[in-house]
This record gives C-alpha cells, sequence and structure tokens, in this order.
C-alpha cells in the first residue's frame, strides 16, 4: 500500500488488507516491513499497529525517521533503525482522515525540508522536529487524492477537478494566501 526509502538501498512499506479489485481479504492485520533492495529479502516485518488494517502513507523524514498514517487516522513517526513507533497521535478529531486512494500521498514535501499532509478536511503542516501538526487552510471541497507541490503550490484532486493550495504567506509558513483553488 505504501513505500519509503530508507538509508543503505532498504525500503519501509506497509501492507493492508484489502485485496482490491476482486480479491478475496485473507489477511487480519497490516504490517510494516523492511526490504533490503540489494538481496532482494525482507529484513523485518511486524503488526506495529495489532489490528491496524492499511499503512494509508509513508514519508521519509530527517534522521532516519518515517513519518506514516495507519488507518487514515493514526498518525506516527517509525525509526527505521530501531524498529520502533516513537510518536504517534489519532488524528481524527482535530482533522479527521487523511486523503486515501490509489496512489495515495496524504504526505507532501517541497524539496526544502518541509512537510505538509493533505487531510480530507484540508491542508495542514507537520514539524518534523516536534512532529506538531498544525491546519493551514480547510479545503471547500474534499480532498480526494494526489498531493504534490509545484513553485510554492500544493496541488491535489477532488473527483475529476485539479485544485491547489497556495503557500505562500500562509500562517506558519514563509513566504500564502489560504485560498484554495
Amino acid at each position: 500500500m505504501s513505500l519509503a526509502a530508507l538509508p543503505g538501498g532498504k525500503l519501509l512499506g506497509g501492507t493492508t488488507t484489502s485485496p482490491g479489485t476482486g480479491g478475496e481479504k485473507k489477511a487480519t492485520q497490516a504490517e510494516l516491513y523492511i526490504m533490503d533492495l540489494e538481496i532482494r529479502r525482507v529484513d523485518w516485518h511486524a503488526a506495529v499497529f495489532p489490528g491496524a488494517q492499511s499503512y494509508t502513507d509513508l514519508c521519509a523524514g530527517p534522521a532516519g525517521l518515517v513519518f506514516g498514517f495507519a488507518d487514515q487516522k493514526r498518525f506516527f513517526v517509525f525509526d527505521a533503525g530501531k524498529r520502533q513507533v516513537v510518536h504517534e497521535q489519532d488524528t481524527s478529531a482535530p482533522f479527521g482522515p487523511c486523503t486515501s486512494q490509489q496512489g495515495t500521498q496524504a504526505f507532501v514535501t517541497d524539496g526544502k525540508g518541509n512537510f505538509y499532509i493533505l487531510f480530507v478536511k484540508g491542508v495542514a503542516r507537520l514539524d518534523p522536529r516536534t512532529f506538531d501538526i498544525t491546519w493551514l487552510a480547510q479545503s471547500p471541497v474534499s480532498i480526494g487524492g494526489g498531493g504534490d507541490y509545484l513553485d510554492g503550490r500544493i496541488y491535489f484532486i477532488h473527483g475529476s477537478h485539479l485544485y491547489s493550495y497556495s503557500l505562500k504567506g500562509a500562517v506558519g509558513v514563509p513566504g500564502g494566501d489560504a485560498a484554495v483553488r
């Protein structure tokens, strides 16, 4: 369901129990795993959150940490070196679920060390040091998926339409309007 590149030629992957179109559900809980790409072998796997059905999205952060979502509402920070969760937070009350569709990109980075999260209800900023999440803007439409950054804007979809959010002048972001277009 989700992948994040790790240092040393490894990948952190997150599975789902959802079988996809026409499949039969066989797994009862999702797992995280670390794969060594050079030898093409899974080094480690575990049901980090017992009962979780999907690791919705993963994003490599600083210092070997990986940001992730389990079941669209449990934000977590995973230390891949220690193979343990170092922070977790239920985001369902303050933010609602993160986006989740095929090709989920709930996390968006701008290439300058800033991290953003797309929730169904809007765009938030993630502080990679404190793991605090703060609203930047609520969206006038539900955010379905997508999630990419280009020239100071975060892009996402709603149905068949493309929308964007300008980061210029946004509260907590150097330099946006709070308008989603």
